[in-house]
């Protein structure tokens, strides 16, 4: 089976990093072509889509143009690539190529890889209209009215890990804290921030990083702003974005401020390294812990207060023994190959 993977952004976000782990999985048995402004692409595309989140309507309105552009390219390139299934990770991505497969015959089926909700309303319909069938990857998102769907939960790349017993640095927990994520408001960076403040009130050390590249310039502007504000320059680092291999370098203590997530590989990657975990409850979180045996009543609410209460807890006390090996269990990348293969062989072509 011929299957093309194309996305329109350049970052490397959780989504781009599964897509790349997809085509790794399915290459040996098919035809594989990544479509993409990556290095990894097999055949590269120019970035014209932009990498800053789409939030707000005005924001939404002024890419239009651009998608307009998208579809007219991404429509020759199917007709010269001629894929019989495209695996879409992202919603842009969906609705170029799920309109853009429309101009071939036989039309491509259409698999979309949830990495986010399926959406409400309009928005809903036009995506379950524009996909054939999707993947969860969590079993607290809803699969959308209409599009059969199958829970693969995402593979984590693991390089090698100090073993999951105790504290893999053997430091103050405190002194090595980290939020791993792009710095945009969802990831919750000012939240971890005002819990920073309180911790220090107790602990005068205590010390942040943010790991991740800066999306939005305007949250990460007001970020440092109240970061000046409390007084805390000192307290918390910008440290960009790094290789996903080194991302937890020098890291004892993950802060998981979230304020919504579909499959939080960050959660996911640190629990696998063994790391102390100071996260927020909300729904992504939860089942994550729930599906590894973990106790979510140790997740807080999404308030300074209660993350820094979560925070000290998680320094006191350290991992459940067998947690990481659990976590690193249920996202194993051969676990994901064979289910994804699984799923991909089950196909049976496009739709009439």
């Amino acid at each position: 089976m011929r299957i093309l993977l194309p996305t329109l952004y350049d970052t490397r976000g959780g989504s781009t990093r599964v897509l790349l782990a997809a085509a790794e999985a399915l290459a040996p048995v098919h035809a594989v072509t990544v479509r993409a402004p990556l290095a990894e692409a097999d055949d590269p595309a120019p970035a014209l889509f932009p990498s800053r989140p789409l939030t707000g309507l005005w924001r939404k309105l002024t890419v239009l143009p651009r998608l307009v552009r998208l579809l007219v390219r991404e429509t020759w390139a199917l007709r010269r690539l001629r894929p019989d299934l495209i695996h879409v990770h992202d919603e842009p991505s969906l609705y170029v190529y799920g309109l853009a497969a429309r101009a071939l015959r036989p039309r491509p089926f259409v698999l979309w890889h949830l990495h986010a909700d399926a959406g409400t309303g309009r928005t809903a319909r036009l995506r379950v209209a524009l996909a054939d069938a999707c993947i969860l990857i969590s079993p607290h998102v809803a699969p959308p009215r209409g599009l059969s769907a199958t829970l693969i939960p995402n593979p984590l790349a693991l390089a090698p890990l100090p073993a999951p017993d105790g504290d893999p640095l053997g430091a103050d927990p405190l002194h090595t804290m980290a939020v791993v994520g792009a710095v945009v408001p969802r990831k919750g960076q000012d939240l971890a921030v005002a819990a920073l403040a309180l911790v220090r009130a107790r602990h005068p050390a205590a010390h942040l990083t943010l790991v991740g590249p800066e999306l939005d310039p305007a949250y990460a502007a007001a970020l440092r702003a109240r970061i000046a504000a409390l007084g805390l320059d000192g307290a918390v680092r910008f440290a960009g974005a790094r290789p996903a291999a080194t991302v937890f370098s020098g890291i004892a203590l993950a802060v998981c401020p979230s304020r919504s997530e579909a499959q939080p590989l960050a959660l996911a990657e640190a629990l696998a390294r063994g790391l102390r975990i100071a996260a927020t409850d909300i729904p992504a979180h939860r089942a994550m812990l729930e599906a590894i045996g973990a106790d979510a009543a140790t997740l807080a609410a999404p308030t300074p207060a209660a993350l820094a209460d979560a925070i000290l807890s998680a320094a006191r006390t350290p991992p459940p023994p067998g947690l990481a090996t659990r976590t690193r269990h249920r996202h194993d990348p051969s676990r994901f190959t064979a289910a994804l293969r699984a799923h991909i062989d089950a196909l049976r072509g496009p739709p009439p």
